[in-house]
């Protein structure tokens, strides 16, 4: 009688064998392992498209290919790589003179690396605080200096916290990122100018761009209507303990009270 692991081992061999055969002519198909290499450069990746096209100068299609891939990531939960998309097709609108768009998705942008500030400090300090550069960086920008004022003053609150004997470079950073910024925008405001209308696909570039911006206002309000709900469920946990102690009659007294009847003692 044969044993079972002898028998399996003589299944596997068989079976190989008969995939081997049905390879060679066709009839079942190479398994493939994939890297990230294949996914980089695959032509179905939108993101490699977008890239391809813009550095063949059709940033028309080269920004629709980046909003597509935007959104897809921000439905994903993906908020890096969509503010990256995001930053990437306001470029390309700025390249083409479509300057109000451009400030609309930058400003975009720098509201998902916000959003994604918050949401990664659980996980991550380091992550939220390079996310709060990149935030102050695009509303920056875009001359939101009130929204600015707020990602600097959260990184530098965090960045103190993190660092309490070494606040210049903290400072430093955020002037150094705000002169290369200032630089950057009088190199966009140099772009030749022409009409919105002569740009390729400027409707379905328009519609896209006014799809992800209710997409990231969407994704923004869903993480402050979620805070807010944490933070009234914390205080009603606090109001319920508070109760709970009182009715028990463990009521503690306070220093001063334990003080004042020490002395009257």
């Amino acid at each position: 009688m044969v044993e079972p692991s002898t028998e399996r081992k003589f299944l596997i061999k068989i079976t190989v064998a008969l995939i081997q055969e049905l390879q060679l002519f066709g009839l079942f198909p190479r398994l493939k392992v994939r890297t990230w290499m294949d996914s980089l450069t695959d032509e179905r990746n939108l993101w490699f498209n977008a890239v391809r096209l813009e550095d063949s100068h059709d940033y028309s299609s080269a920004a629709l290919a980046y909003l597509e891939d935007a959104s897809r990531c921000l439905s994903r939960g993906f908020h890096v790589r969509a503010a990256m998309s995001s930053a990437a097709a306001a470029g390309c609108l700025a390249n083409m003179a479509d300057t109000a768009d451009a400030v609309d998705l930058y400003s975009a942008t720098a509201s998902l690396y916000e959003l994604n500030a918050d949401i990664s400090m659980e996980k991550s300090i380091r992550e939220s605080l390079w996310s709060l550069l990149h935030s102050f960086e695009y509303f920056t920008l875009v001359s939101d200096h009130v929204n600015a004022e707020r990602a600097s003053k959260k990184y530098a609150d965090l960045a103190r916290r993190v660092d309490r004997f070494e606040t210049r470079s903290v400072f430093e950073a955020l002037k150094t990122r705000r002169e290369n910024v200032l630089d950057a925008r009088s190199s966009l405001s140099l772009q030749p100018a022409i009409r919105v209308k002569d740009i390729p696909n400027i409707n379905r570039i328009q519609r896209s761009t006014r799809a992800f911006l209710q997409q990231v206002q969407t994704a923004t309000l869903a993480l402050a209507d979620s805070g807010a709900l944490e933070q009234e469920e914390e205080e009603t946990a606090g109001k319920l303990e508070r109760e709970s102690v009182e009715e028990a009659g463990l009521v503690y007294e306070s220093e001063p009270e334990i003080n004042e009847r020490r002395f009257v003692s």
